[in-house]
């Protein structure tokens, strides 16, 4: 009975060091996996926050290219366009496009710190025409703005067309539009598009510069006839971690002569 006591005693023991380490290895592999899981989680809010300012950059530099793309430099109705202005203080002559400037988070020896830049611009007039099979294009309204008589033609298509001036020019519209850097009243800043002063649609939030430029106001980086304009954006997520996107392009411009 003594010997079986002693060896019963010897597995217990053995035993009871063989329980504690194994806990203690439980406990380190649990703790490697909880952190393991929380980086997963930070790394994928991240890529989430990333990927959501990449598409606003995108979406923003897409509306904003087709808008200028019919625009031009020109003269009309009295003012020379485009127009550029800083931090929202415009010129008298274009005085409805004047704002407050926007709320700048950017440290200045961060990327996105900077002056911000708008841009106010004019479209062409466009008429109405059709084609027939001949082809031969037919305006619908005639230079009085009557209704033109297409009867008895035989219409492959409706388009489009800017309308041409007795010099030959492209006739534009009185309509400006604008597009600019404002801080909402939630004191996030956008980008607004604005038509003759009033906002037209938002077209991105979380915007911390934009600006515009022509070859007046950088001449090298930007051809003549062109306009190159560049946004960044920048979202706080709850972490606290900045994170930042910044897009651009060149856009040349219609020359309405």
């Amino acid at each position: 009975m003594k010997i079986l006591k002693r060896t019963f005693g010897k597995q217990a023991g053995m035993g009871l060091v063989e329980v504690s380490i194994s806990a203690t290895i439980l406990l380190l592999l649990a703790a490697t996996m909880v952190e393991a899981v929380a980086q997963v989680g930070a790394l994928g809010k991240a890529g989430s926050v990333n990927a959501r300012l990449q598409l606003g950059a995108q979406d923003a530099i897409t509306r904003i290219t087709a808008d200028l793309k019919s625009a031009g430099f020109v003269n009309a109705n009295g003012k020379t366009y485009p127009y550029l202005y800083e931090d929202g203080d415009a010129d008298s002559a274009f005085a409805v496009h004047g704002h407050a400037p926007a709320n700048e988070y950017a440290q200045d020896d961060e990327p996105d710190f900077g002056v911000n830049r708008g841009i106010v611009f004019v479209r062409p007039t466009f008429e109405e025409m059709v084609q027939d099979v001949d082809g031969n294009n037919w305006p619908l309204v005639d230079d009085n703005g009557d209704a033109n008589d297409v009867s008895g033609v035989q219409v492959v298509k409706r388009y489009q067309f800017p309308a041409i001036g007795n010099d030959g020019s492209a006739g534009f519209q009185a309509e400006e539009v604008s597009y600019v850097l404002v801080t909402a009243a939630d004191g996030v800043n956008e980008l607004q598009r604005r038509v003759d002063g009033a906002i037209s649609s938002v077209v991105a939030r979380g915007v911390e510069r934009l600006v515009f430029d022509t070859s007046i106001t950088d001449p090298v980086g930007v051809p003549v006839g062109a306009v190159r304009v560049r946004l960044w954006l920048r979202l706080r997520d709850e972490g606290g971690t900045v994170h930042r996107q910044s897009t651009g392009t060149v856009v040349r411009l219609q020359n309405g002569g």
